[in-house]
């Protein structure tokens, strides 16, 4: 296999966006809109997938006019190379920050829920070995890989959720529209960061062989992993209640801990149920990691990404060892999203694209 020449489809892109996006945001998407709006948190999520949609269509124009093209190389030639070069930097640092806060939330659970005797650095450290082996093949692997995780993960949640349905209590989610217009506007941003991953098709597009499809493959993603979003968060408020869902650090996994499969054959729920999740939050890492080792290659024009998976490891490591606790992770985290990641996955492509509207350039050739 050529490195760096690996071919993926739209809608294998799309896959990828939307197992990065799960395993970022589902954790805390229900404790952080209960806390925010109360029960007319649906109401929130629903203009927030709406603007992720829009956000996502806007991006898939901006690369479609540079098929083979990074955001390294488009934003260059759109902007001048000294600020194409600091976004690209400003993005690789993004992608480094991320994935570490992920292997720390990795750690974290796993040590908690799981394997309470092991160090949480030999956990971190294994998980990042694991995906270096998968980021060193290269896109094409980590696409099939979504290919196969997506749908496990999709379908093994919800089944595993059924049998609480009968003990959901729906007056948890009334009354409807009581929370100001004012302070559910405000709201949308916050959430904003259960839609983190899109941005990653400033990178991703430039692999797939079928440009003309990606708007298509990568809408279907964002409205498939919106869906998911209301489900667990519905099934959450409607279990817990409001002032618990609140309360929980990680509501998703609790609802998962209550639950007694009727006549199952599997006694601990939960340890699978972490155990299927860790295989979702392994491919954001894997992604997001992947993303910062593929800006480095193209900054410094190498011809091999996977050149620099593993000078990388450690810088995650160590920026992953950083916060004192989980609470700490969750305030960095806030940070990011609310900075870092407004501007990637919201400004920069509007920008970018109203820009190359300017410039009437398109299929990466220079128009003057």
């Amino acid at each position: 296999m050529e490195r760096n020449n690996d071919k993926i489809s739209s809608f294998q892109l799309g896959l990828i966006l939307a197992v990065t996006m799960i395993g970022v945001g589902i954790l805390t998407l229900p404790r952080t809109l209960t806390e925010v709006v109360g029960p007319d948190g649906w109401v929130v999520l629903l203009l927030a997938a709406f603007i992720a949609l829009v956000i996502a269509l806007v991006i898939a124009v901006l690369v479609k006019k540079f098929p083979q093209e990074t955001v390294v190389e488009f934003s260059s030639s759109l902007i001048g190379k000294p600020l194409g070069m600091i976004i690209s930097i400003g993005f690789f640092i993004y992608c480094i920050l991320f994935s570490a806060m992920e292997v720390r939330i990795f750690g974290e659970i796993t040590k908690e829920y799981l394997l309470l005797n092991t160090p949480i650095e030999v956990l971190m450290i294994t998980l990042l070995l694991a995906a270096v082996y998968l980021i060193r093949s290269g896109i094409e692997p980590i696409a099939r890989m979504a290919q196969i995780i997506f749908p496990v993960v999709v379908l093994i949640a919800v089944v595993i959720i059924l049998p609480v349905l009968p003990e959901l209590d729906l007056t948890n989610l009334l009354p409807v529209l009581k929370t100001p217009i004012t302070k559910i506007i405000k709201a949308i941003p916050i959430i904003f960061f259960s839609f983190v991953g899109i941005e990653l098709m400033l990178l991703f597009s430039a692999f797939v062989i079928e440009p003309q499809n990606i708007k298509k493959h990568v809408s279907f993603a964002v409205i498939m992993v919106s869906a998911v979003y209301m489900f667990i968060l519905i099934v959450t408020v409607t279990r817990f209640g409001l002032v618990e869902s609140t309360h929980i650090i990680w509501p998703s996994l609790e609802l998962f801990k209550t639950i007694d499969l009727p006549g199952a054959f599997i006694e601990n729920v939960e340890a699978f149920i972490i155990g299927i999740w860790i295989l979702s939050l392994f491919m954001t890492l894997v992604t997001l990691y992947f993303g910062g080792s593929l800006i480095i290659s193209r900054i410094l024009k190498s011809k091999e990404q996977n050149y620099f998976v593993l000078p990388i490891l450690p810088i995650i490591y160590f920026i992953a060892l950083i916060p004192d606790n989980i609470a700490q992770v969750a305030d960095y985290m806030d940070m990011i999203s609310n900075y870092l990641s407004t501007f990637y996955v919201i400004l920069l492509p509007i920008l970018l694209l109203v820009i190359s509207s300017f410039k009437k350039r398109k299929g990466g050739k220079k128009s003057a």
